[in-house]
C-alpha cells in the first residue's frame, strides 16, 4: 500500500474511534466521557460515583460546584483510576448542590460535560470544649501537707509537679481543695486532672460540690473508681462526662475526697482543668455580621 494510501487509512481510523478512546492530532486528544452519574448522601458529605469505560483516555475527572458554606467555586479532581469523590462538608440547609464533571485527557483537552443535582442530609452536630483558665490564687485547701506539693501546682501545666494534701500533720478528713473560676458557667462543661506520678495517694470516691458564694455547697455528683473509671496509676488522665449545670449554674468548684487507693486520708493530683461544653450545630442559621 503507498504511503499516501496508509495515511489517508490511519486517518479514517483516527476520526472513527475519536469519541471511544480519543486519537492524538493538531487539536489535542479528547478524552472518552465518564457515564452512569451519581450521588450518595450522608450528614455534611456528599460522595459523587460514576464508571469509567474500560482503556479510556481520561487522565482525570474535575468536578465543579459553588460552595454555599465557602461561598466560592471550587475545584476538584480525581484520578482517571477513581470512581468516586468525596464533598466534605455539606449542608442540607442549602439545598441543591449542582457538580459538573468532565473527564480531561493527558492533553487538557475536555470532554463532554455532565451536570449532577444533589442534596446533603443534615451535618451531624458536633460538642466542642474550651479550657477554663484557673488562676492559683483563687485555690484554696483544708489540708496543705507544708512538706511538699504546693496548691498552685494544680494549675502550673507541669505534670511532673503535684499538689499533696497533709501527711506530716494530722487533719482529719475528708481533705478537700476549692477553686474559684473566673467566671459562672451556667451549660455544659467538663473538669479533668492528671495524677500524680507515682502508684499511690490516688482519689477513687470523691464529691464534686458547686457554689455561688464559697459557702453554700450543692452536690453536683459523686464520683467513684469503677462507676467512673477514675485512675490509680501514674499515667492515666481523667476526663469527666459532659455536665449541665442549667438551672443550677456555679462560679465556685469544691472537690472533696473520700477515699484512696492506698486507704489514706491524704492524696496527691498533678494538674486539674475545667472546660466550657457547647453544642454546634452546623445546620442553624448563620449569625449576621453587624
Amino acid at each position: 500500500m503507498k504511503v499516501k494510501n496508509w495515511i489517508k487509512y490511519l486517518f479514517g481510523i483516527c476520526i472513527l474511534t475519536q469519541t471511544l478512546i480519543g486519537c492524538k492530532n493538531e487539536d489535542g486528544i479528547i478524552p472518552v466521557s465518564v457515564n452512569d452519574l451519581r450521588y450518595e448522601s450522608t450528614p455534611g458529605r456528599i460522595v459523587l460515583r460514576w464508571t469509567t469505560p474500560e482503556n479510556s483516555n481520561i487522565r482525570y475527572v474535575q468536578v465543579k460546584y459553588y460552595d454555599p458554606l465557602l461561598k466560592q467555586d471550587v475545584l476538584r479532581t480525581a484520578s482517571a483510576f477513581a470512581d468516586s469523590l468525596e464533598i466534605p462538608e455539606t449542608r442540607a440547609k442549602y439545598g441543591d448542590y449542582t457538580f459538573v464533571v468532565k473527564s480531561v485527557s493527558e492533553t487538557d483537552d475536555s470532554g463532554e460535560e455532565h451536570t449532577l443535582v444533589a442534596k446533603s442530609q443534615p451535618a451531624s452536630k458536633t460538642w466542642t470544649t474550651s479550657l477554663i483558665s484557673l488562676s492559683g490564687d483563687k485555690l484554696k485547701t483544708n489540708a496543705q501537707e507544708p512538706s511538699e506539693g504546693n496548691l498552685s501546682n494544680l494549675v502550673d501545666n507541669n505534670t511532673n509537679t503535684f499538689f499533696h494534701t497533709a501527711w506530716s500533720v494530722d487533719i482529719p478528713g475528708p481533705h478537700y481543695i476549692t477553686i474559684e473560676l473566673p467566671s459562672k458557667i451556667e451549660g455544659w462543661w467538663q473538669f479533668g486532672y492528671s495524677p500524680r506520678n507515682n502508684p499511690s495517694n490516688k482519689p477513687t470516691n470523691f464529691d464534686l460540690f458547686g457554689s455561688n458564694d464559697g459557702n453554700n455547697w450543692t452536690l453536683i455528683k459523686n464520683f467513684t473508681k469503677d462507676k467512673d473509671k477514675l485512675p490509680v496509676d501514674a499515667k492515666t488522665s481523667f476526663v469527666s462526662e459532659r455536665l449541665n449545670a442549667e438551672g443550677h449554674s456555679f462560679s465556685h468548684l469544691k472537690l472533696s475526697v473520700n477515699e484512696t487507693n492506698s486507704g489514706t486520708v491524704f492524696w496527691t493530683m498533678s494538674e486539674f482543668k475545667v472546660y466550657s461544653v457547647s453544642l454546634i450545630d452546623p445546620e442553624a442559621d448563620e449569625k449576621e455580621v453587624e
